[in-house]
């Protein structure tokens, strides 16, 4: 038979979660949220440095869509040279880094509120399945 977990450490372990939970649930979310950010520029950055061949013809194909339109087909090498000539290389990822800051700006006050709600709770969980055994110890001690 386990035996019970007494009654009197209850409020304490409610008082730890509810501290530690509230402030270590947005901590870590926050912490969560910057290291998706940070991978993901860090991600763009490096596939800009290390294939900018393959970045170049993304971009420049790109850039010729855009120009063809409903022109004619016939002209499409002309077209490709003015781009080439008019682009050396591709430009830093500029644009995706910003989205990307802005998506995790827009992100993070719903993650800040789940780390509220949900750091007690899990806080409280392992508290509570830990405070077992040092309670049970405790309780054989001889007085």
């Amino acid at each position: 038979m386990k035996p019970s977990k007494p009654v009197y450490m209850l409020p304490v372990v409610l008082l730890w979660s509810l501290l530690y939970g509230v402030f270590g649930g947005a901590f870590f979310k926050l912490m969560a949220v910057y290291e998706l950010w940070s991978s993901s520029n860090h991600l763009h950055i490096l596939q800009w440095k290390r294939y900018p061949q393959r970045s170049y013809q993304q971009f420049t194909s790109a850039i010729l869509l855009g120009r063809m339109g409903n022109r004619a087909w016939a002209t499409l090498p002309m077209a490709y040279n003015q781009v080439r000539q008019e682009f050396s290389r591709a430009p830093f990822p500029y644009l995706v880094i910003l989205c990307n800051t802005l998506m995790a700006l827009l992100y993070l006050p719903f993650a800040l509120v789940s780390g509220m709600f949900r750091g007690p709770a899990f806080v409280f969980r392992n508290t509570w399945r830990r405070s077992g055994p040092a309670c049970a110890c405790v309780n054989r001690l001889p007085s």
